[in-house]
């Protein structure tokens, strides 16, 4: 049976004259092994590190992995090779690059064999370029620059860019007409925040950062946190924040309601614990609600599993260009209940809290050790699932 393609670069070895000479007869091993050879160069010169599994049925040009970040354009230009599969070792021009998608326009990746479940990885261009290597980030790796070498020639000549930045995306909402405090997921290695409203009238909402005057209480230690305020009723404000990260170990839904109502007024959800970038101390920081009041309101805190997470980002997708996509938050309120007949065991596994104080002094490719933790469970919090909402006795 013959070998799945790109293997591991440890199974490179040189070919012998004596496997090659005018009286070795031809066989499978010697045919591997030239093949292998080949497949391995192509992988020291051209593998952009990044590789994955469809994870969603491909369509004729596009193919979905919801368990990649991609940052938006990223391999626009380089090479999809196949490496498992029908379409096994078919090469395709990117065109486009999303969040979770790699669109080869023109090509016809489902006509080809290509489905779920197949590998793949990304190489620099391969198919298009005529010029070589010129280092730019598209047909080869990008050129480096030494500390203090720095000149207004290689400026013009060259970009130098951070190709392993990896970033999640977290959000919250508030259902309340009360301006109430809330921590942002990724905190100081966050970027800025971004609001959306169920109504487009502006006196509906605000959303503003607290003010040292404002009266919330707010926690001990460094943290961002924005103030939200909706007008009630179903015109819900929402707030997401992107941040960089290395973790995501477990995923995380933060859900505060009324005790005697049992009305949700706001729901968090990010891939890291509140406390990730807002201080990196649990006890600290131990739910996303500031203004917490455990004589009105109790917290529940959902660890879905990845099959789960997928699933309901699967759901955010709305196919229609004339309707937003959803937030994971509108999922998990539109498309579950809460399930409080079980009691699921917190997470025991230690998480990521944080990066070390000298993660952007490193270079880049140089290894970063996240700082890692055990979140202790606060006795007041409980825990639940979710399940699948259902309309007189139809599943979603």
């Amino acid at each position: 049976m013959a070998l799945e393609i790109f293997r591991a670069i440890s199974n490179l070895r040189l070919v012998l004259e004596t496997e090659t000479d005018y009286d070795s007869p031809d066989n499978e091993l010697t045919y591997k092994a030239i093949r292998e050879m080949i497949e391995i160069l192509y992988q020291l010169t051209l593998d952009t590190g990044d590789s994955g599994t469809a994870t969603g049925n491909p369509t004729e040009t596009t193919l979905t992995d919801y368990f990649k970040s991609y940052s938006v354009d990223e391999h626009n230009g380089r090479t999809l090779v196949i490496c498992s599969g029908n379409a096994k070792g078919n090469f395709y021009t990117i065109d486009d690059t999303t969040a979770t998608t790699i669109v080869c326009t023109g090509d016809t990746l489902l006509a080809d064999g290509v489905l779920s479940g197949d590998d793949y990885k990304i190489l620099y261009d391969i198919k298009t370029h005529t010029s070589g290597h010129n280092h730019n980030g598209v047909n080869s790796a990008s050129a480096t620059v030494a500390d203090g070498q720095i000149t207004a020639a290689k400026l013009a000549s060259s970009a130098v860019t951070q190709t392993k930045l990896k970033t999640s995306l977290g959000s919250v909402n508030h259902n309340s007409t009360t301006l109430t405090l809330k921590t942002l997921p990724g905190g100081s290695y966050g970027f800025r925040e971004q609001y959306k409203m169920t109504n487009t009238f502006s006196g509906a909402w605000e959303g503003h950062p607290l003010k040292a005057d404002a009266g919330f209480a707010g926690w001990t230690t460094y943290a961002t946190t924005v103030g939200l305020k909706s007008a009630g009723g179903p015109k819900v404000l929402y707030a997401q924040q992107r941040y960089v990260t290395s973790s995501g170990e477990v995923f995380w839904i933060f859900i505060l309601r009324d005790k005697a109502t049992k009305e949700i007024s706001s729901v968090w959800q990010a891939p890291d614990h509140p406390c990730f970038g807002n201080g990196g101390k649990p006890q600290l920081v131990p739910h996303p609600f500031p203004g917490y009041d455990d004589t009105k309101d109790e917290i529940i805190v959902i660890n879905p599993s990845k099959e789960k997470v997928l699933e309901m980002k699967r759901k955010t997708i709305v196919e229609s260009e004339t309707e937003p996509d959803r937030d994971m938050i509108d999922v998990i309120l539109e498309d579950y209940d809460l399930d409080e007949t079980t009691e699921p065991n917190w997470p025991t596994e230690k998480v990521t809290v944080g990066l070390p104080p000298d993660w952007e002094e490193k270079a880049m490719g140089d290894s970063i050790v996240p700082i890692r933790k055990v979140i202790p469970r606060p006795v007041y919090i409980k825990t639940a699932a979710l399940k699948f909402k259902q309309i007189k006795g139809v599943e979603l």
